[in-house]
């Protein structure tokens, strides 16, 4: 009789439990691809519209904001597992269409910087959602 008092706790606890993984997974990706901006906050981006002026070494800023998606996404597959599946492409699909507006002001205001800039988020988005639902999909 206690097996059964124990199957019955736990599984009223999962829906909270499956909750806090996706929650956590959703933050994770969500927080990942805004290391694209530590650059702009700490090596004195500056100017504005046409002026502006990406400090050097800015590239591996870009390179950053991949690995680190990229890596964001593994952890919140391998904390969410199935839930991930659904967790990963929201979040990360938010910040691809951010870096879609992003080209898309770079291209309107003819910045290189701010075009690049918006491409790296796309591609990290992109190329994290697919390494994170991967793993999500073989851990699920």
């Amino acid at each position: 009789m206690q097996h059964i008092e124990l199957t019955a706790r736990s599984s009223a606890r999962a829906p909270l439990a499956r909750w806090i993984r996706g929650s956590a997974a959703v933050l994770l990706t969500l927080a990942a691809p805004a290391v694209s901006t530590w650059g702009a906050l700490t090596t004195g981006l500056n100017g504005t519209s046409p002026a502006v002026g990406f400090p050097p070494g800015y590239g591996v800023t870009f390179a950053a904001t991949v690995a680190a998606t990229t890596l964001a996404a593994v952890l919140a597959a391998l904390i969410a597992r199935r839930d991930a599946l659904a967790a990963i492409p929201v979040s990360l699909g938010i910040w691809a269409i951010t870096g879609l507006g992003v080209v898309a002001a770079g291209i309107q205001l003819g910045q290189t910087g701010l075009t690049q800039w918006g491409i790296i988020l796309v591609a990290a988005s992109l190329i994290g959602a697919a390494v994170g639902m991967l793993v999500a999909a073989r851990r699920g």
